[in-house]
């Protein structure tokens, strides 16, 4: 009875970091295929767009605000209707929320 009771617990503690994991996994797929050509994953350099390292959670140098999850959702699913001048394009794959948030679970490992 302790023994199913510990692996239960086991399982219930290490599922959803496992599945973050495998979110965060995907979303550095789509982001090396998608968004890596204007952005930086490692350094604050710029390309063509900002560096994001360290983006979860900072002023986003486009000045749309704090970059929380919800924030980040917005801008991914349709850049251009929170800063209309942007240069970031609307993507397909952001427009499914299943990649758009792994992409934003990925971000947050940054």
């Amino acid at each position: 009875m302790r023994i199913t009771l510990l692996a239960l617990l086991v399982c219930c503690f290490t599922l959803p970091f496992s599945a973050l994991a495998t979110d965060a996994q995907l979303g550095e797929k789509i982001f090396n295929k998608r968004c890596k050509v204007c952005h930086n994953s490692l350094t604050h350099q710029r390309k063509i767009g900002p560096g994001l390292q360290g983006v979860y959670e900072r002023e986003a140098e486009s000045g749309i605000g704090i970059l929380t999850e919800a924030r980040l959702h917005e801008w991914l699913q349709n850049p251009k209707s929170i800063k209309p001048n942007t240069r970031m394009p609307k993507y397909g794959p952001m427009q499914d929320v299943e990649k758009r948030q792994a992409v934003i679970d990925f971000l947050k490992t940054l």
